[in-house]
């Protein structure tokens, strides 16, 4: 082979030639050389193409490096012009003598195959399948040269172009090789999937077949036949035969034809079980040989099988464990139970597993969190084989994410989770309960509960405050410190335990009043709102008060929103006159609120003492659109709502009940403010740990081992220490990798629960009152409002309007000031007692959450009817784009 080969035989290619031959090339090239039924064929190379566009590559390209993906028209056109631009080429004279020559090797009746092969194809991150054409039944010498100058221009389809533009590839930066293969002439033909497309199962082979050429299948002309094949004991486990009616078949003088079938024909098998479990056998034989589950393309011709593709399934979502074991694990995203389902950098979850004192691995992390497509994940196996431990779980996801519990709940119901999983020992766990228990009782029963909160804020202050001066003293170095902020985080939950007991016995108090006094539903619910003391709702309150200093000041708005080029803030809003009030308010606030921020469980995100971008643009939206003290006396009016409410309650049940009514409404007015005070202590707590591990990428910063200080968020917590311990590891290409793996994951969308096989439950919630084509979620605040939707990605750069609909993947707490403008609630995650559940009850909104896919089902000007009664949403009239 030359050292710029124009074309290349399959059996001197292999996976590491995608620069020469593309994916498509390659891949045959490395099954061919494996030994498996590849129809014999060449490539034509990517120096061909070079060759073929060398004349005219600047003409070509320029015009497209400027493409705007959202204006089609005008991609149409230079689409259109750029294929014209090629056609007015003629190949190059050597490679039409070297196709010429292997033409004539063979016999001229010889039919092809032509299909392109780009190099930005069947890559693992990206598989660009069906961006470039394809041909069948070539015959003849000159058809065939037709046929690959038109594969050469087929990377400039609309859609290649539009693809490419939207991944991020440089056009200049990709090439087409072409694909000349024998054609088989197969009486059955399709796809087979090494793991289940839809389930995600990785012990899954699914398999789409039809009759004649796969191009009907391809094509979404016809229907396929599906079977399912267990690869651990290549069982045929499911059989779905399709009305299949019309096939493509090939004609003698080349090209193909469309037949339609009867329905005796079209209704038969396509496969024998013999033919099936020998396909299941051999896609799995490829799947070992890749290392990695694969889209391989087969046909049948005269029983003989052939593989004439396979590439890599990029839309996976990666592993929890290692699902070669017998064992079944089944792990629940805590980023879903978190609200926040965004990638976190590896930083992030390493500091997660740092938390826990129990259950910890060789590295002394928790065993039972994962790292899985950048989210946290853990692993509730041992508690969900126990049937008191299945309880507790379902008990506690009935408020948390109806979605994620009726996928456990589908999970375990199967006889193969009790016949793959080993029952754990839960002493621990009601060894903790057994201490926790009498709190709990006495709590809810007898004990003072009007102290609780000021309690909590002690506590929260006193250990913050601690912490910060031991993770400040300069004696300590900077891997000392790093342990020592581990053991604070990890000392949160014991201390946390002052209050936790108390919080559960309000919790239990409201289930309690549900249960006493059922027939009075909106008197529960008002007791339930205006309660005083939650550190959320003091935030909300406080920002308010800043948003009323900078009402009527157009000095001080504008100083929030503009732009860092002006300035710090600080120096923005010292020159804005009449600003020191609000000064003075802002520096309150953030002494006690600055850990807070959007996303706040993950570390890597700014703090709004490091950032206040996203609050200055809340408290600037807050004071355009409200008027001074709305804030102040909508919250004043819930509480004495609520008062009202629980004086009259007492009065609805039966006499015997009113003591215990009394106790349970104070105790649960008392002590549920405490919900938020847990996760506040956390993020306050891990805001003074994030200044050590600043400081620490900030000294290999220093000392070159990392380019960036920002870069250690992609480093675990002992990958940091021992790098400030001296160790020689190349972490730039480290965090390299992982940053491009980080992008990778956020264009991932992870599932609520994932087991060790792959699979995704995906179950949907049935309500038998919503209308059709409704989206169906949770019923979290009641309530029916019908109004304009607003789908909000980022609540630091986007504002609502008085009265729109709020529509969020998930919100938290740096999006509470979203809610006095808001109307109704819609997110796609979230449970009865998650932040925007109960934000919403308090404020009287309506909600419905775990709405799957609301965020992309619902547009922003939408009408939208949310029913915060019977838990679903209504598309009334969607917006029409100009």
């Amino acid at each position: 082979m030359t050292a710029r080969p124009l074309t290349a035989p399959f059996a001197a290619l292999g996976r590491g030639d995608i620069a020469l031959v593309g994916g498509k090339g390659a891949n045959l090239g490395e099954l061919t050389r494996a030994g498996f039924p590849v129809p014999d064929g060449f490539c034509v190379t990517t120096h061909a193409y070079h060759a073929f566009i060398s004349s005219f590559s600047a003409e070509l390209h320029a015009p497209l490096t400027s493409l705007d993906p959202t204006n089609i028209d005008a991609l149409r056109q230079l689409g259109a012009r750029t294929r014209a631009l090629m056609r007015a080429h003629d190949l190059p004279d050597e490679l039409i003598e070297e196709l010429t020559h292997l033409w004539s090797d063979r016999s001229p009746e010889t039919r092809y195959a032509v299909r392109s092969s780009a190099t930005a194809e069947d890559l693992p991150d990206a598989s660009f399948a069906g961006q470039q054409d394809t041909y069948l039944n070539v015959i003849g010498l000159e058809p065939l040269l037709g046929h690959v100058k038109a594969c050469f221009i087929s990377l400039f389809t609309d859609r290649a172009i539009l693809y490419r533009v939207q991944n991020g590839f440089p056009h200049e930066q990709v090439a087409l090789s072409v694909v000349v293969q024998k054609m088989i002439l197969p009486a059955t033909s399709g796809i087979a999937f090494t793991a289940d497309p839809i389930t995600e199962h990785r012990h899954v082979i699914s398999i789409d077949a039809g009759l004649g050429l796969g191009e009907a299948l391809v094509s979404g002309l016809v229907s396929a036949d599906l079977y399912k094949v267990d690869k651990r004991s290549m069982q045929i486990t499911s059989t779905q035969i399709a009305h299949k009616a019309l096939m493509i078949e090939p004609l003698p003088e080349g090209g193909t034809r469309e037949v339609e079938l009867s329905a005796e024909v079209g209704g038969a098998p396509a496969l024998t079980d013999r033919q099936i479990l020998e396909l299941a056998r051999v896609c799995a034989e490829i799947e070992r040989h890749y290392g990695a589950p694969q889209d391989i393309e087969w046909c049948f011709e005269d029983d003989t099988l052939y593989i004439t593709q396979a590439r890599p399934i990029t839309t996976l979502y990666p592993l929890a464990d290692d699902h070669t074991r017998d064992d079944l694990k089944v792990f629940i995203s805590l980023s879903h139970l978190q609200v926040m389902t965004d990638p976190m950098p590896n930083m992030s979850i390493s500091l997660w597993r740092n938390i826990p004192k129990v259950g910890l691995d060789e590295r002394g992390e928790f065993a039972y969190a994962k790292d899985v497509g950048g989210r946290a994940y853990a692993d509730f196996t041992p508690i969900l084989s126990h049937p008191l431990g299945r309880r507790a779980v379902s008990g506690f996801l009935t408020v948390a994410d109806d979605l994620t519990r009726a996928a456990v709940l589908e999970i375990i119901a199967r006889p193969e989770f009790a016949r793959r999983t080993k029952r754990a020992r839960l002493w621990p766990l009601l060894s903790l309960a057994r201490h926790i228990a009498p709190r709990v009782i006495a709590n809810l029963l007898f004990a003072r509960t009007d102290d609780a909160v000021e309690q909590a804020n002690q506590i929260i202050a006193d250990y913050t405050r601690e912490v910060r001066e031991t993770l400040a003293t300069p004696a300590l170095s900077t891997t000392a410190r790093i342990d020592a902020g581990i053991e604070a985080l990890r000392g949160v939950i014991p201390a946390a335990l002052g209050w936790i007991p108390r919080f559960a016995a309000g919790a239990l108090a409201q289930r309690l009043l549900h249960r006493i006094a059922r027939s009075s539903p909106e008197l529960i619910t008002s007791i339930e709102r205006g309660i005083e003391g939650n550190v959320v709702t003091e935030m909300n309150l406080a920002m308010g008060d800043l948003a009323d200093l900078a009402r009527g000041e157009p000095a001080i708005v504008a100083a929030l929103t503009s732009s860092a080029r002006e300035g710090t803030w600080r120096e923005r809003l010292d020159a804005a006159p009449n600003s020191a009030p609000f000064i003075d308010a802002l520096d309150t606030f953030l002494a006690r609120f600055g850990s807070r921020g959007p996303s706040e469980i993950d570390v890597s995100r700014p703090r709004w003492s490091e950032d206040p971008t996203s609050l200055f643009q809340m408290i600037a939206s807050m004071a355009r659109g409200q008027t001074r003290g709305a804030h102040r006396e909508h919250y004043q009016h819930l509480v004495e709502e609520g008062r009202r409410a629980a004086a009259l309650l007492p009065e609805q049940v039966s006499w015997l009940l009113r003591p215990l009514t009394r106790r349970l409404i104070r105790v649960s007015r008392d002590l549920m403010p405490l919900r938020e005070h847990h996760k506040s202590f956390l993020v306050a707590v891990l805001a003074e740990v994030k200044k050590t591990l600043v400081s620490g990428g900030a000294e290999l910063a220093r000392a070159n081992v990392l380019e960036h200080r920002e870069d250690v968020w992609f480093l675990e917590v002992t990958e940091l220490k021992r790098a400030l311990g001296g160790a020689q590891d190349d972490l730039r290409a480290l965090v390299a990798r992982r940053r491009a793996r980080h992008a990778s994951n956020a264009r991932k969308t992870p599932p609520r629960v994932i087991t060790s096989d792959g699979e995704i439950v995906r179950p949907r919630l049935e309500r038998d009152a919503a209308p059709d084509g409704a989206l169906i979620g949770s019923p979290v605040s009641a309530g029916v409002y019908e109004g304009i939707a607003r789908v909000v990605k980022d609540p630091g750069v986007e504002s609502l309007e008085p009265g729109e609909v709020l529509i969020a993947s998930f919100t938290d707490p740096g999006w509470t000031p979203l809610f006095l403008n808001a109307a109704a609630l819609v997110t796609e995650v979230g449970g009865l007692m998650t932040h925007g559940s109960v934000v919403a009850r308090e404020y009287g909104i309506p909600a419905v959450v775990a709405v799957e896919d609301a965020t992309r089902s619902i547009q922003t000007g939408d009408r939208v009817r949310v029913n915060g009664d019977e838990g679903f949403v209504e598309i009334l009239t969607a917006e029409v784009s100009e």
